[in-house]
């Protein structure tokens, strides 16, 4: 049975900005980083600023 409800990660998740909750996770922030992170990133202020550039960082580089 196929679905029409494709789910989709945040952007960020591979390469996440500092302020990002995926970032450095701990018990405090993996409720919303697995709500915003998934499927509900358009609603994550995190990510609308990053997208508008407001209070924009760079993503962390991964060497």
């Amino acid at each position: 049975m196929s679905s029409n409800n494709t789910k989709r990660n945040c952007p960020h998740v591979k390469q996440p900005l500092t302020s990002c909750y995926c970032f450095n996770l701990s018990s405090i922030n993996i409720s919303p980083a697995i709500y915003y992170c998934g499927n509900n990133f358009e609603s994550c202020q995190i990510y609308r600023e990053s997208m508008t550039g407001s209070n924009f960082e760079t993503t962390l580089s991964r060497t």
